[in-house]
């Protein structure tokens, strides 16, 4: 695996690349100590025998520059910048959470390069229900994003991941620990910190994909692939299935997991997603 920094629409990228083949652009979501290494670890390994997998951290995050909180469309230009600058074509993007909405715009912004999207389990893609159907996942995201009180150390800040509280994950968990720690020293953690004191709740959350986003969807006509965790309260099955009726002829697959349903159903999930390449490469 290569792994290299290179400054990207301002700022100092980490980026890997293995394997050969079609492209696959994977982009992670957005939280304390998310990067690409701790979302994509597990898929990787399967994913570069048939293609040619590039991933980054994005900026705020990981080993890349950290300046401050950026919001998913300032992180979505930056994606932009860093397909244009490896000068990518015929790339499949494969956005997780926040990284969903990235992988959305590039989808709209840039389709002479971009040839599938696949969106994971994304509530910064996803519309809302309308009304009392929106309660239970904002009640859930209010939980699950408390960073005031989930990520006053180490130790709470693991116990407290959704992902950990429902099993064991030994290889996760030490990712997760030592992205901790670099969250701290990078800024990373101060700066989702000062976001969360900002905030007055998540009842406006999906007001930027509403107005930047959601709009542009029907209008699309590349394949698409929605993947969800059947079990993942922030995001429910129903918020997916209303972003599958806004893509056309986008395929919708419900797996039996949570947020991280690529480490909770490794195999099903690189099956859907290897199945969905190989249809829909270039020949």
């Amino acid at each position: 695996m290569l792994e290299w920094d290179q400054t990207i629409g301002g700022y100092r990228t980490r980026l890997t690349e293995s394997g050969a083949g079609a492209p696959v652009l994977l982009i992670h979501g957005s939280s304390i100590a998310v990067d690409a290494r701790l979302t994509w670890f597990r898929l990787v390994p399967e994913l570069e025998k048939r293609a040619r997998v590039i991933t980054y951290d994005q900026p705020g995050f990981g080993r890349s520059d950290v300046p401050g909180y950026l919001d998913r469309r300032a992180r979505a230009a930056h994606a932009r910048a860093l397909v244009e600058a490896l000068d990518l074509h015929d790339v499949t993007v494969v956005g997780h959470s926040e990284g969903g909405y990235v992988a959305s715009r590039l989808a709209i912004d840039c389709p002479d390069r971009i040839r599938g999207l696949v969106i994971v389990t994304s509530g910064g893609t996803a519309p809302s229900l309308g009304g009392q159907r929106d309660a239970a996942w904002i009640a859930a995201s209010e939980r699950a994003y408390d960073y005031r009180t989930r990520a006053v150390d180490e130790d709470t800040f693991v116990r407290t991941e959704g992902h950990l509280r429902h099993g064991t994950d030994p290889a996760f968990e030490a990712v997760l620990r030592e992205n901790f720690r670099v969250a701290q020293a990078s800024g990373n953690r101060e700066a989702f910190l000062s976001r969360a004191r900002a905030m007055s709740g998540y009842t406006g959350y999906t007001a930027i994909q509403e107005a930047t986003l959601l709009p542009f969807l029907p209008s699309l006509a590349l394949p698409s692939l929605l993947i969800w965790g059947s079990r993942d309260e922030t995001v429910p099955v129903a918020r997916g299935q209303a972003l599958q009726a806004l893509i056309p002829g986008a395929d919708f697959h419900a797996l039996d997991a949570g947020h991280w349903v690529m480490h909770e159903q490794p195999t099903e999930f690189a099956s859907l997603l290897i199945d969905f390449l190989e249809r829909n490469s270039p020949r």
